[in-house]
C-alpha cells in the first residue's frame, strides 16, 4: 500500500501484492458464503494407504455410487495433497450440499456416511471428466482429497507419485 498527502486528506494505492492478497480474501469469503459454484484446487498425487479400495468395494456404498453418479468406481481412490493454502477450499466444499451416501450395516459393523462432489481432473492436455471427490464423514485427512472414478486413473494418466492435478468441483445443483 501507498500513501500520499493530498489536499483535503489522503490518496491511497494499493500496490500488486495488496491486490494479491485482497483476491485472496475474497475468494475465500466467495467459498464461505455460497457465492461460487465451482472451486479449482491442486494437488500433488500421493500413495494412499490403501483403505479406499476397501471401502469403496463395499455393497452398500457401490449400489448407492451407481445409482448416484450412473457410474461405478473403480475400487481404489486417487489420492491428492492439497497446500496448506487450498483449506479452506476443502472447508467450503464440505460444507456445500454434496451428494449424500447413506452408511449401512454389512457383516456385522456399521459403515458411515460419506458425501460425493462431482468433479474433473486435469494433467496438462489430459482431462477425465467422470470423476467425484468422496468426503467421509469421518476421516483422518486435511489436506488431503480421495477421488473416485470409474476408471483406473493412475493407469488412464500415467500418474506417478508427484504429479500435480488441478481439479474443478461442482458446487452448484446436484
Amino acid at each position: 500500500m501507498e500513501r500520499r498527502l493530498a489536499q483535503g486528506g489522503q490518496v491511497i494505492t494499493i500496490l500488486k501484492n495488496g491486490i494479491a492478497v485482497l483476491n485472496k480474501e475474497f475468494s475465500e469469503y466467495s467459498l464461505i458464503f455460497g457465492t461460487q459454484k465451482e472451486i479449482e484446487m491442486k494437488g500433488m498425487l500421493e500413495t494412499g494407504l490403501g483403505e479406499g479400495g476397501y471401502y469403496i468395494s463395499k455393497k452398500g456404498y457401490m449400489k448407492q455410487f451407481q445409482s448416484k453418479l450412473k457410474w461405478k468406481p473403480y475400487e481404489g481412490t486417487f489420492n491428492l495433497r492439497l497446500n496448506d493454502d487450498e483449506v479452506p477450499k476443502i472447508e467450503a466444499m464440505k460444507a456445500a450440499e454434496g451428494i449424500l451416501i447413506e452408511g449401512f450395516e454389512q457383516e456385522g459393523r456399521t459403515f458411515g456416511k460419506a458425501w460425493v462432489f462431482k468433479c474433473s481432473l486435469k494433467n496438462g492436455r489430459k482431462i477425465v471428466e467422470d470423476c467425484a471427490i468422496i468426503s467421509p464423514k469421518r476421516t483422518h485427512y486435511r489436506r488431503v482429497v480421495e477421488v473416485i472414478s470409474p476408471i483406473f486413473l493412475r493407469d488412464k494418466l500415467k500418474a506417478v507419485d508427484g504429479d500435480v492435478f488441478t481439479i474443478k468441483v461442482d458446487l452448484g445443483d446436484i
